[in-house]
């Protein structure tokens, strides 16, 4: 992999336990899958390593609203914005929005509490680190920059 890979954030909440992806020869995200209703309740990524597809486990609780971010094979993420705030008494990710170099998905979840921006400045996202219990607590980003 050329370039570097940076970790951006968390943004979110102390709840939760780590969640983490292995980067080494991660080439591109493929498709996140979001649970969602008043907050994140999950999401899992879809992944391609070595020319093969691989999904993280689902980041959260299964519950909510299943929708789909797929990215087209010329399609990369540039941002992934959102709002963390407090839902029964805990801080998490109450909504997200996925930014492509092509398009915009979302909103997901409820846009309530702080607002958040996790930008691959002159790069592109190709992973995602994260907190997670009953919800998604908190949300991260691996950048690769040219």
């Amino acid at each position: 992999m050329q370039g570097s890979l940076a970790q951006i954030g968390p943004c979110g909440g102390s709840g939760g336990v780590g969640r983490d992806m292995d980067m080494s020869g991660v080439y591109r995200v493929v498709m996140v899958d979001v649970k969602h209703d008043a907050t994140i309740d999950s999401m899992r990524v879809l992944y391609e390593r070595d020319g093969l597809q691989h999904w993280t486990d689902w980041w959260g609780d299964r519950d909510g609203i299943c929708s789909k971010v797929p990215l087209d094979r010329n399609e990369y993420l540039t941002n992934v914005k959102g709002y963390v705030g407090m839902f029964n008494g805990y801080t998490c990710v109450r909504s997200l929005t996925f930014v492509s170099n092509l398009r915009s998905y979302g909103p997901f979840g409820k846009e309530e509490g702080m607002p958040f921006q996790l930008p691959a400045v002159s790069g592109k996202i190709l992973g995602f680190h994260a907190r997670s219990g009953g919800h998604l607590d908190a949300l991260g980003t691996y950048v690769k920059t040219d």
